[in-house]
This record gives structure tokens, C-alpha cells and sequence, in this order.
């Protein structure tokens, strides 16, 4: 998740895994020609992003920004924030309706006309391999088949998604296990086609099993798909959830939060009632889980509670972020940027030190450690952005930009975005042009960032932009 993007489709950062390639690859080798298979492949990724696409429309309709990743088990639409229950489900529908009103639906209808049974007669009399028959065999194949499954009542596959929004999770759970079974047991004795389809359903049922199973044992743990999980390939279960998200891409920036981000000194966090008692004995990946949600609650002390009662080490920026949000200063959060400069999973703790005033702070002490530092400060830019708190963004960019070891080309493009968000169109135009001075030379991406639509109204765009000819 702290990748950075490939490519960008409607302006969504869209990253695909190695071993997205090579599942595809694995799934087709009966095909026997590796021309056949490497049509197979196109088809597949064309197929599974059109699927995270129609997620990612729909939420940016509701005014959510998102991701989309590409993995081994097929696609994931990764945003912040949890809608109501009926956009909720309007988003997870609409990732296999695209697949199968865009391309399922149109390839099978050519491949039943007169003119697919040409062509097919065509390929079948003909020594070519390549041709446009099995791409249409392959379209409809996919979009139809691997759409229906994603609509199975299987967490966390789409309809197990909507499943879960309509009869809550420990129900749902039940649900995807008995559905599970029945389907990995079908598809293991039907064909040797749908071998892979029965491992999947199995690991599935496994997962889902494991967490009813805690659930029922009282551990407060989130589950693993309470984002968005794996799914079958073609298919992405995009839950819009609370567990956190991708760091952005570098050069490109989620929708805007309607309303802006808060000004002025962070408003005093509500008082959170005491919960259940925390069990002891917690493993440390279901205790950082609760940690980070409590954080997210603003329940400092149930944060801090969790961490004590856990077996095993957590990720270094949990205890740091709980230290920063009690207000005892940034000095944790230093030393576990510098232990990982890759930074943390999520935007938890970018949230919790813009809100306590200690993003600058942090990023001073980060540049002033050398090049890990540099790194580090750099990743804290983009989560700040990422987390909509995009003065801080801006003002980290700036104190990056002077870093000796920073990329200062790319740099100045992100603090020119962020100030964009953050209302200062002229200070982003400022920053556009240092980021030309620096070298930048991308004019697709200065036409076509989301962030900078503002800057592009200044009177003084025509000048810049002239500059890249």
C-alpha cells in the first residue's frame, strides 16, 4: 500500500502486483500457446480493471477518493471512509454490473451473432492463433462467469459484502462459511477447470471460519476484510471501510473531502465510554488491529490498554501514534520513521500528528537524520495529503523541497497540489513553476491532475504551462 501507482485511469492511481501477472499466466496454462495465453492475460487485466473501476466511479460519485490495486487473487478498490449501508451496497454492485453490462454482456451477444459464428469459423479453418474469436470467447468467459461468483454470499467477495450490510457480520460469516463449503466442494468435483476456483472458495471458508470463531471467543479483532479483501479474479470486493488505506501514489491526490479540512486547532476529541473488558493474551496482529480502530475512535486510554496486554511485538508506530495523540510529543514517532522509513500501513499517524499541531515538528526531526530521514519525511507528505490534512502536506513539502537527497522535482509538483487543496491556488502555481525549475517534465500530468484544477484557473497558468512547449 505504499507502492507507488503504474498508471492512472479517470485520474485513480492503479497499481498491479507481480503476482497479478503471474496467477493470470497460472490460471491459462492448459491453453498450450503462449500467444493464446498471453491474449488471455490482456483479457484478464482489462476484465478485473473495469471491475475495480465501476467501485472506484461509484465512489468518487459519493464523493470518495480510492485505489486500485491488482493482486494474485484478482483486484482490490481501497478508500478511507465507510458509507451508509445503501451507497455502501451501490458500491459494491457496481464493480460486477460494469464487468458485465461493459464487457460480459456485449461479448456474449457477438459471440451468439451471425458474425461471431464467422468468425469462429474463420479461426477454427485458419492456422492462426492470434484473431479476435478467442479474445470475444475469452471477454465473455471471464466477465460473466467471474462477475456471477463475485455475487456468491461470500465474504468478502461483493455479494458477501452486501450480505454483510444487510444482516451484520457474524451472520454473514455463517452464511459464506455453509455457501463456501457448498461451492468449494462443487467446484472441485465438477471439472478439472474449476480446481482453482475450489481452492479459493476453500481459503475463503478458512478465513471466514477463523474469524467467527474469535468473534465468538470475545476477541475485539477487525477482520480481515473489514477494508476490502481479496477477490475472485475479475472481481473486487470494495467495502469502502475504516481500517486505514494506501498511501497515495506520488503525483496523484484522492477527490476533495466535501466541507474541506478543518481549521484552526484540532477540535477536542469526544469522551468514548468505557468498552467491554479487553481480553488478555492478545496476539500482537489482532492487538495492533484494535489498537489502530481504537486510535481511530479517539480512545487513547482503550489504545493504550490493548498494548499492554498483547503478546508478541506490534508495528513501532502504534505505541508512537498512541503517544502523540496523549500528547506526550513526537520523539517515539521519530525513532520508528527511522526504524522503517517506509512508514506505517496506514493514516493513522499522519491523521494524529497533523491534528496535534506536530507535523512540521515531526518532518524537521526526520530531514535532520540524514537520508533515511529525507525518506521518511517524504512519506509523511504523502499521507498527510492523502489523509485530507493538506496544509500540513504543503508545509512538510516545503521543508522536504530544502532536503539535501530529496527528489526535488517531484517534491515541488506534490507541495504545488497540496496547496492547491488547500485553497492557496497561487501559492500551487508558485510551486508548479519550481517544480519546472527542478526539472519536472510531465505536461500530461499537469493537464490532467485532479489537484490542480484550481491552479490551472490562475491567469498566470498560460506562462507556466508554456514552459514545457
Amino acid at each position: 500500500m505504499n507502492a507507488k501507482a503504474h498508471f492512472h485511469v479517470l485520474g485513480i492511481p492503479v497499481r498491479v502486483e507481480p503476482f497479478f501477472w503471474i496467477a493470470a499466466v497460472l490460471l491459462a496454462y492448459n491453453l498450450g500457446d503462449a500467444r493464446l495465453i498471453l491474449m488471455w492475460v490482456a483479457v484478464v487485466l482489462v476484465s478485473v480493471l473495469v471491475h475495480e473501476l465501476g467501485h472506484a466511479v461509484a465512489l468518487k460519485v459519493f464523493g470518495q477518493s480510492s485505489a486500485i490495486v491488482l493482486h494474485g487473487f484478482g483486484g482490490l478498490t481501497l478508500s478511507q471512509r465507510k458509507l451508509d449501508r445503501v451507497r455502501s451496497i451501490v458500491v459494491t454492485l457496481a464493480g460486477p454490473f460494469a464487468a458485465l453490462a461493459l464487457l460480459g454482456i456485449p461479448a456474449l451477444l457477438l459471440r451468439d451473432s451471425a458474425y461471431g459464428l464467422d468468425l469462429a469459423l474463420d479461426y477454427r479453418l485458419s492456422d492462426q492463433v492470434f484473431g479476435l474469436w478467442p479474445v470475444i470467447v475469452f471477454v465473455a468467459y471471464v466477465n460473466i462467469w467471474w462477475s456471477i461468483a463475485n455475487l456468491l454470499p461470500i465474504r468478502p467477495l461483493d455479494g458477501g459484502n452486501v450480505l454483510t450490510e444487510l444482516i451484520g457480520i457474524q451472520p454473514a460469516r455463517l452464511v459464506s462459511i455453509v455457501v463456501g463449503t457448498a461451492a468449494a466442494v462443487w467446484a472441485y468435483t465438477h471439472t478439472d477447470a474449476f480446481r482453482y476456483a475450489a481452492f479459493f472458495a476453500g481459503f475463503l471458508v478458512l478465513i471466514n471460519l477463523s474469524e467467527y470463531r474469535k468473534a465468538r471467543q470475545g476477541v475485539r479483532a477487525p477482520s480481515a476484510f473489514d477494508v476490502e479483501g481479496p477477490s475472485v479474479p475479475g472481481g473486487g470486493g470494495a467495502r469502502p471501510g475504516q481500517d486505514g488505506g494506501p498511501s497515495r501514489p506520488r503525483g496523484e491526490r484522492p477527490a476533495p473531502r466535501r466541507g474541506g479540512r478543518p481549521t484552526g486547532p484540532p477540535a477536542a476529541r469526544p469522551a468514548v465510554a468505557p468498552g467491554p473488558e479487553i481480553p488478555g493474551g492478545i496476539d500482537a496482529s489482532s492487538g495492533e488491529s484494535m489498537a489502530w480502530n481504537l486510535l481511530r475512535r479517539g480512545d487513547v486510554p482503550g489504545a493504550r490498554r490493548v498494548l499492554t496486554r498483547v503478546n508478541g511485538a506490534v508495528s513501532p508506530f502504534v505505541p508512537a501514534t498512541v503517544a502523540v495523540a496523549a500528547g506526550e510529543g513526537v520523539d517515539a514517532l521519530v525513532d520508528a520513521y527511522l526504524a522503517r522509513p517506509s512508514g506505517p500501513a496506514n493514516l493513522v499517524p499522519a491523521s494524529t500528528v497533523a491534528d496535534a499541531g506536530a507535523a512540521p515538528e515531526l518532518a524537521r526531526r526526520l530531514l535532520d537524520a540524514g537520508a533515511d530521514g529525507v525518506e521518511a519525511a517524504a512519506g509523511l507528505q504523502t499521507h498527510l495529503h492523502y489523509a485530507e490534512r493538506y496544509r500540513d502536506a504543503a508545509a512538510v513539502g516545503e521543508l522536504v523541497h530544502g532536503a539535501a537527497g530529496a527528489s526535488r522535482a517531484q517534491v515541488a509538483f506534490d507541495t504545488a497540489c497540496a496547496w492547491a487543496r488547500a485553497g492557496d491556488a497561487d501559492r500551487g502555481l508558485d510551486w508548479v513553476s519550481t517544480a519546472l525549475d527542478e526539472g519536472f517534465h510531465a505536461p500530461g500530468l499537469l493537464e490532467g491532475e485532479p489537484d490542480l484544477e484550481p491552479v490551472r484557473a490562475r491567469p498566470g497558468w498560460a506562462a507556466v504551462r508554456a514552459r514545457l512547449g
